[in-house]
């Protein structure tokens, strides 16, 4: 999700031009008033991104085909409570963990609504009775397929993978004088789940793009060469088994070892982008996404699979 807390936060999404995504929303602040009609769509612009990967919606940028035009005078009309007072009294089940955070404007506030998935309660429901999904930049109604998909979350492990850099989303590639390859940079590995039901029998396979070198791969079983979309990888296995380790429950993440990831000194003379392919396999879950290695010289950022860079 995106950090947001001021108004050059706002400003910066505008510059940059950051366009409306899966998990990104933008709507002038006038979109939010106490008229029913106005209330009925924030319910259920919310509990799309709820009932699809969660997201934010950013109250305050005015858009155009999708992308920021500009920073609006911001709501003088409504507060922070008003907003979670109606969404928590009109969308159900509760959305647990919503956050809504104001920023002051001209003459009002801006409100950023991050919204978390839908996991182990099921899909929320919007005030009209229907259940919504964000789809192609608007909230459409979902199929009966859809809400089973999503209730079935609470009778099956729903794995995902997260990956760190030794600066969280960000790193430095140190490379010595006359060095072929870059010092060892850690790719730090989580596995979650959010599901109430726990994983006992887990796999985790990376695929790391061959541009990179693999110095280390600790306890990993290395499974060779791989070919996606005609992109070659390094291909990596992990087994988690209980007994004898811990499950995988929804309240604590399981740390994997590091992979060790080196750099050759021709790829630093330009600018690119390393997909990093991820998966997880357990008894009635499968999970798989793509991460991206965002690099720029020896500046890295990782961005994860709905980052809005990666449209």
């Amino acid at each position: 999700m995106l950090d947001l807390k001021t108004k050059a936060d706002l400003q910066r999404l505008v510059d940059e031009g950051l366009e409306e995504s899966l998990i990104l929303d933008y709507k002038a602040s006038p979109a939010l008033s106490k008229e029913s009609k106005a209330r009925d769509e924030l319910c259920k612009d919310v509990s799309a991104m709820a009932n699809s990967a969660g997201g934010q919606i950013v109250y305050g940028i005015e858009e155009k085909n999708q992308k920021p035009v500009r920073v609006d005078d911001g709501n003088s009309v409504v507060s922070r409570e008003w907003i979670e007072q109606v969404i928590d009294s009109n969308v159900q089940p509760r959305i647990q963990g919503l956050i809504i955070t104001p920023i002051k404007l001209e003459t009002g506030y801006s409100y950023v609504i991050t919204i978390p998935q839908s996991t182990s309660r099921g899909a929320h429901q919007a005030p009209d009775k229907k259940y919504y999904k964000r789809q192609n930049f608007q909230s459409s109604a979902m199929e009966d397929y859809e809400i089973r998909d999503i209730m079935r979350r609470t009778t099956r492990p729903d794995l995902f993978l997260k990956l760190l850099l030794p600066r969280g989303d960000n790193a430095s590639i140190q490379l010595g004088a006359h060095q072929e390859l870059s010092e060892p940079l850690a790719l730090r590995v989580a596995v979650g789940n959010n599901s109430d039901q726990p994983a006992f029998h887990v796999v985790v396979q990376i695929a790391v793009s061959t541009e990179i070198t693999i110095s280390e791969s600790n306890g990993y079983d290395r499974m060779g060469v791989i070919h996606q979309n005609g992109n070659p990888k390094h291909a990596l296995s992990y087994s988690i088994i209980s007994p004898p380790n811990l499950p995988i429950f929804k309240e604590i993440d399981v740390n994997l070892p590091a992979v060790l990831l080196r750099f050759p000194s021709s790829l630093l003379q330009s600018v690119n982008r390393l997909p990093i392919a991820i998966k997880t396999v357990t008894p009635g879950n499968v999970s798989d996404a793509v991460w991206y290695l965002h690099q720029e010289g020896q500046h890295l950022r990782l961005l994860p699979p709905q980052h809005p860079l990666n449209r």
